[in-house]
């Protein structure tokens, strides 16, 4: 997509977030905090989500601490914000609510979501700043609204506004400021029936020579779709990907793709397994059905946290014995602590040891040695979760 907001998104000022790691801020919960929600360059001007790569927005920093210490990235103190869509400036009533009550046990709606008038873009942001992406605003668009098939999609004014949140130890979130509203106008890309029940997930399991070609081991993609399927796999050597935790259904081998990454090779063997050919180690995994593509990307993971004042990172390896990523690392005295991806704040998990999640709060950890292990290849069956003893 070709974006018409090329020439203002250059033009954008806005009021950057500092990273304050040294400081120990102390959460301002008085209920009395407010910041600004800057006027978009794009005010007046029908933005047309189907030609354009992002929309951006920014907004003042609010002080939410005491001592006006800055709070930064989600992944450090359990802070992001989110942004919401009202299609007429009242935010009493979420779509995921009044889905809820048209849903049945089985997942399944029943009914049109109705008495709603806003819903929250499922991003989260850790600056001051947002790149909207146009898909995001489309569906939040067609989620507030309702249209009926056919509705011809025209020029829509949408009202914005940006939430300060803290994610709690508990799992929890609090909603610390709330900023003021911005009216925007947009043109929807197309119609979504946002009543119609999403497609199971679907799956690929890879076993190979990194897993001892055991599926009961075996890392598994996920697919919300059945044409992207996504995850994360130890590399080493040889492997397939079956649609079934056993040999007796489909398989991918190396007369199945029509493109992949450098660090794979599709030369012919007896058993037409495909052959990893990169550093053995973790990999970020895709697989396109689509266009019959295969890429795998290298990733590290570590753990971040109080124990190092948040400014460095604790590098993990694969663990092939127990089949996850292990680090042991001695705290001086109990601390806060979380996993990340390549050193980013990006991709970081947090929440609960046994059900993590992205963004997520602050896991503790006592005073003393410890071994962490992650659990990130079989989401599908074991859920993401990790150990620490």
């Amino acid at each position: 997509m070709k974006s018409t907001l090329a020439a203002l998104v250059g033009l954008v000022a806005f009021t950057a977030c500092e990273d304050d790691r040294d400081s120990n801020p102390v959460l301002n919960t008085s209920g009395d905090v407010t910041f600004v929600l800057n006027a978009p360059e794009f005010a007046g001007v029908d933005v047309a989500l189907g030609a354009t790569e992002s929309v951006p927005l920014t907004w003042s920093q609010p002080v939410l601490t005491t001592d006006n210490a800055p709070l930064g990235a989600a992944g450090t103190y359990g802070f992001m914000y989110e942004v919401q869509l009202s299609k007429d400036g009242n935010f009493t009533k979420t779509f995921a609510d009044a889905l809820a009550e048209v849903t049945d046990e089985e997942g399944n709606y029943t009914g049109t979501p109705t008495g709603h008038d806003y819903t929250v873009l499922p991003t989260t942001y850790n600056e001051c700043k947002a790149d909207l992406n146009p898909d995001e605003l489309n569906t939040a668009l067609n989620e507030v609204n309702v249209w009926a098939e056919g509705t011809e999609l025209t020029a829509t004014d949408a009202y914005l506004r940006v939430v300060a949140i803290w994610a709690k130890a508990d799992g929890t979130t609090q909603v610390l400021a709330t900023s003021n509203v911005q009216k925007v106008s947009l043109i929807p890309s197309k119609w979504i029936d946002i009543t119609e029940t999403p497609a199971a997930e679907s799956y690929l399991w890879m076993p190979g020579n990194g897993n001892g070609w055991n599926h009961g081991v075996a890392p598994i993609l996920v697919s919300s779709d059945g044409e992207i399927y996504e995850g994360y796999a130890y590399m080493d050597g040889q492997f397939k990907f079956t649609d079934d935790a056993d040999w007796n259904h489909g398989q991918l081998n190396n007369g199945s793709f029509s493109s992949w990454s450098d660090n794979i090779s599709m030369e012919e063997n007896n058993d037409a397994n495909i052959t990893f050919v990169g550093d053995a180690g973790m990999y970020y995994i895709v697989v396109n059905m689509a266009d019959m593509s295969i890429t795998a990307t290298p990733v590290t993971w570590s753990i971040i946290g109080g124990f190092n004042n948040w400014g460095g990172d604790e590098f993990m390896t694969y663990d092939t014995a127990n089949h996850c990523l292990s680090v042991t690392v001695t705290f001086d005295t109990d601390t806060e602590w979380k996993f990340r991806r390549d050193s980013d704040w990006a991709i970081n998990f947090g929440g609960s040891l046994d059900a993590l999640e992205q963004d997520g709060a602050n896991f503790s950890a006592t005073a003393g040695t410890h071994t962490i292990q992650l659990f990130i290849e079989r989401p599908a069956q074991d859920g993401l979760h990790a150990t620490i003893d």
